[in-house]
Order: C-alpha cells, then structure tokens, then sequence
C-alpha cells in the first residue's frame, strides 16, 4: 500500500512535469508561444504520423530483397484408400495400399529474390522520396502553426494596447464630462456642452465594449493554438518592434525559391513522380528467385506409416509476356506525374516572388505610414496642450477641446496600427523568403 502510494505520487509529478514542459505557465514571449503551439498542435501530430507511415512504406518496399519464409502444416483424412488385392494360393488374401487414411506433413520453405533487375530498387527509391516528401510537409505545416500563432500573438498585443487607448479615452471624456458639469452648474457652460460630452463618453464607452469583444475571440484563438482551457489567464510578453530590419529583397525571392517548405514538397513530388516512371518502366522485367523447402511427411510409398524428412531446392525465372497494357498505362500516368509537378513548381515560384513583392509593398506603406503617424501624435498632443490652456482661459469651447483630446486618441491609435502592420509585413516578409517562425 505504502508503496503503491509512492508510486502514484511519482507518476503524477511526472506527468505534471509533462504538461508543464508541453504547456509552459506564466508569462508567454513570441518564442514561446511559437514552441508551444508547434509542440502540441494537432496536425502536427498528424504529419508525424505520415512520416511514421511513409518510413514503414520503404520498410515494405525494400521487404522483397529479403528472405521470405512459410511455414506450412496440414492433416487429411482419406476414407477412400486405392489398393492392389493380393491372392496367393494356400495364404490369407491380402492388399497392397497406395496412401494411408491419416496423412500429415510439417514444412519450412525459404524464398530469396535473386533479381528482379532493378524493379525493387525503383520501387524502394521511390518509398525513400516519399519519405523525404512526407518529412519537407511536416516543416510545411510547422511553418504554417508558426506564422499562424505569430499573427495571433500580435493579434492579442493590437487589441489589448487598443483597449488601453480606448480606457485613456474614456478617463479624460469623464473628467472632462466632470469639468462640465460643475461649468454648467455654476452657470458658465451651457447644457450643450454637457450633452456632447456625455455623447462622446457613451461612444468611448461602446469603442472599448467592440475592442473587448474582438480581444476575446483573438485570446480565445491563441488559447485554441495553445491547447489551453479558454477560462485559463494568458500573460503575453512582447511588443511592435518595428525598427527591426528586413531582409533584401532580392535576397528574400531567391531564399523563398530555394528554402520554402511548400517549394520542397513541390520538388520532392516531380522526384517521386520520375522515380514512379522508372519504376513503371521496370514494369515487366524478369524476376530470378531460388527457393529451399524442408519438412517431415508420412504416406510415401514404400514406407506409408513412417514419418520421412525431406529437402527440395530449385531456381524459378518468371518472364511477363503479356500485362494487358498495364506498364503502359503505367508509364502515361507517371509521365503526367511528372509534367503536373513541373507545372505546381512553375506556379508556385510565381506564387513566392509574388508574395515577396507583396509584402514588402505592405511593410514600405506601413514604415511610411509609421513616420506620419509619429509626427501625427506629436502634433495632436501639442494641439491637445494649447487647447487645454485655451479651454481654461475660456477661448474655446467644451466641443472643441473634446475634438483635440479624439484627435490625439485617433492618431495614437494609427501608430499603433502601424507598427503593428510594419510587424507583420516584416513577418510575411521572412515567411515568404522560408525563414523559419520566430528567427
């Protein structure tokens, strides 16, 4: 009992450990949120298991070069025995049986493929390409998770800073709404200026309410990707760096070219596809075998009731002659393998410089959206300052210093989308180029 206790508790610090090691607690920075999600994610699980499955189709391919051993044991039961009468004068009559009425045999028969000229050879080079295929889609789908919880974590960042934005806008819309109303109640401000503040109080006030709606789905996604309880907190580490350089682009279509995942998969199909022709072509060749068999039997002539080993060894040749048109179809249809490959080679090298272009577009608008949006906010803020100190001195109006406090909100929220776009272009940048997630 005493033990069995220990070893319960032994288990569950295990498995503790596990999950903590498969779910990392407390704060989560991009690096390891990108870890997390890759090391638990379903379809993660799913292309191992199709490198699993394409390592034991080349197990099965090369099978053939080996020995291939049977064994074979059997009983008959025969009523009907054939027999010879035997009559001698001035002796009992007798017979001469051929077969006996219980008949049983036990035998080993061994088969090595000596060649079959080069037909398992293709067929195993073949099984390897797949594998190697199998293995590029599983960096394919890591990539995709990657990038997919990079944008996501961003996601989080966007919105909660917007929130924050959106909360400084509702505390100077209510101390404003204050100012106002003791204005109004002693006479030096009209019920209009109350009313629009309160209106634009209600409109920050239902801003944050859609903010925090959208900041729950996109916790929620992350959670998802995570693998977390959608109830369970989520603390990120990061920010929108976006000073951060890109790679030349140049650089970026011909790394994207050579490096990216889905480029690989593409390669590694026109392989399979050519080595499915050679194979098709290998089609109809001989296969030379030698073949041994051992074993022990009763029921044979003389010696019917007696149990007699035995060893039987020869060499066989198979030559097709006449496939019914299979090789060839064979052949066409890896032929078309073949040009179909090509083809999603040619697309999607198109695709990727496309892609590149495309994101560096995006991140040259984002950078000089950034610059506007910088000298923006500084602007706002000094126009917010000079309408403070002109609202105090009673120059300007309660719906004109609301109008400079939404106007610098706007312009920290447009910086904020911009780094948050600059980000994110960069991001597609480096996926677009093969850069792994996170580098």
């Amino acid at each position: 009992m005493k033990s069995s206790g220990i070893l319960a508790l032994a288990l569950a610090a295990l498995t503790s450990s596990a999950r903590a090691e498969g779910s990392p607690g407390g704060p989560l920075t991009l690096t390891q949120t990108i870890e997390a999600v890759i090391a638990r994610y379903p379809s993660m699980d799913a292309a191992r298991a199709a490198v699993d499955a394409a390592e034991a189709r080349t197990t099965q391919a090369g099978a053939a070069r080996l020995p291939q051993v049977t064994g074979q044991a059997g009983y008959t039961y025969n009523s009907l025995r054939p027999y010879v009468a035997i009559a001698i004068p001035g002796l009992r009559a007798g017979a001469l049986y051929t077969s006996v009425q219980d008949s049983y045999g036990a035998s080993v028969t061994a088969r090595q493929l000596l060649t079959d000229f080069g037909r398992t050879d293709a067929l195993v080079d073949m099984a390897r390409s797949g594998q190697i295929a199998a293995k590029d889609a599983l960096e394919q789908v890591r990539h995709q998770l990657g990038y997919q919880a990079v944008q996501s974590f961003y996601g989080v960042l966007l919105l909660r800073n917007s929130a924050d934005v959106a909360r400084e806008e509702i505390t100077a819309l209510e101390e404003a709404l204050r100012i106002a109303q003791r204005k109004f109640d002693a006479g030096s401000a009209t019920k209009f200026d109350v009313l629009t503040t309160q209106v634009r109080l209600a409109n920050a006030r239902n801003n944050l309410t859609n903010t925090l709606g959208s900041l729950e789905k996109q916790e929620n996604g992350l959670r998802q990707l995570l693998g977390r309880d959608q109830a369970s907190p989520l603390e990120l580490v990061g920010d929108f760096d976006a000073s951060a350089p890109a790679i030349a682009e140049s650089t970026a279509i011909s790394e994207g070219l050579q490096n990216r995942p889905e480029m690989n998969v593409a390669r590694d199909d026109e392989q399979t596809a050519r080595l499915r022709l050679d194979s098709a072509d290998r089609g109809n060749r001989p296969t030379l075998a030698a073949q041994v068999s051992g074993g022990v039997e009763n029921g044979v002539v003389p010696y019917l009731y007696d149990n007699k080993g035995y060893v039987s060894a020869g060499v066989s040749l198979q030559v097709p002659i006449f496939t019914g048109k299979r090789v060839q179809g064979e052949r066409l249809e890896a032929g078309a393998g073949v040009r179909s490959a090509q083809a999603r080679e040619r697309e999607l090298g198109e695709t990727i410089t496309t892609e590149v272009a495309d994101a560096y577009s995006d991140l040259n608008a984002a950078h000089a959206r950034l610059g506007n949006a910088d000298a923006l906010v500084d602007e706002a803020k000094e126009a917010l300052s000079l309408a403070q100190s002109r609202y105090a001195n009673g120059v300007i109006t309660n719906f004109e210093l609301l109008d400079a406090q939404s106007a610098l909100r706007s312009a920290e929220l447009s910086r904020l989308q911009a780094r948050y776009d600059c980000v994110l272009a960069r991001q597609a940048v480096a996926r677009a180029a093969g850069v792994p997630p996170g580098q």
